[in-house]
């Protein structure tokens, strides 16, 4: 029971960095987050450490490395990555018949993913499915792997030809 409660704060903080990853936060965001958690971390750390029997290095391993976890996993967006692969043929079914043009109504869902609209960029023919509705500023998906055509702000590479974009 005592590691239990060690570790419900751990695997809340995991099961947190899986959410902010498939929620497409801006990486902005993700800095700002990151600095907050730390204190908070080292004082659950503390606090456990000195109310615990248990050997005080254990009690921080069991903190910090799901903590760890948690960092790298919002900051490589591997949860998003792992889940556009899983989905990764609709995206480019939905590419093709946008460059054919036969744009899908929206919004429509993919995976977890709610596109709201579909296009391509103008100058450049890029295809684009967008999970906002402001035409100036798409955040989305982008089937160009450096995010080309875009006025970017962020820049998530999912594959190679695929990326995650927000525009500024």
């Amino acid at each position: 029971m005592k590691i239990l409660k060690i570790v419900i704060p751990s695997a809340i903080a995991i099961l947190m960095a899986v959410l902010i990853s498939l929620y497409l936060v801006e990486d902005i965001l993700l800095i700002l987050l990151s600095f907050a958690i730390l204190p908070i971390t080292l004082t659950v750390a503390f606090v456990q450490s000195m109310r615990t029997k248990q050997s005080r290095l254990r009690t921080y391993l069991l903190t910090f490395i799901p903590v760890i976890l948690f960092l790298l996993s919002f900051w490589s967006h591997i949860p998003l990555r792992l889940v556009f692969q899983m989905y990764n043929t609709e995206f480019d079914q939905i590419a093709v018949q946008i460059q054919v043009g036969t744009s899908p109504s929206t919004p429509f869902w993919i995976g977890p993913f709610k596109i709201k609209m579909a296009g391509q960029r103008g100058d450049s023919g890029t295809p684009y499915l967008a999970t906002n509705t402001d035409e100036s500023e798409i955040n989305g998906f982008v089937r160009h792997p450096n995010g080309h055509g875009f006025n970017l702000w962020s820049c998530i590479r999912l594959n190679d030809s695929w990326s995650y974009i927000t525009e500024d």
